[in-house]
């Protein structure tokens, strides 16, 4: 049986201030995160310490995307954090939770 697609938001209340992707562990099998249409500035994505630092950003409807296999296991969510070039700003996320 298909597992189905959840989504989710979250926003970034002040920038340079890291957040999780849950607030909870949630162990998803595949998972996209989307920078929200409205964003005027870069949303980082990684661990607790993401900053600009780490990577070039998602710019506004800009994604990424990744699936756990045999290898990597299940992407628990309470690991993966955003951060802000701007306050308030946040990203869509959509996820298959894991068996």
């Amino acid at each position: 049986m298909a597992r189905p697609i959840k989504g989710s938001n979250k926003d970034v209340t002040t920038a340079g201030t890291a957040v999780a992707l849950s607030a909870t562990s949630l162990l998803v099998s595949s998972v996209t995160i989307e920078a929200k249409a409205t964003n005027t500035g870069v949303i980082y994505v990684g661990s607790s310490t993401v900053s600009s630092a780490d990577n070039d950003g998602l710019a506004a409807t800009e994604s990424i995307n990744w699936e756990s296999d045999e290898n990597t296991g299940t992407i628990d969510l309470a690991a993966q954090y955003i951060d802000s070039s701007v306050n308030g700003e946040g990203v869509n996320i959509w996820y298959v939770e894991a068996q």
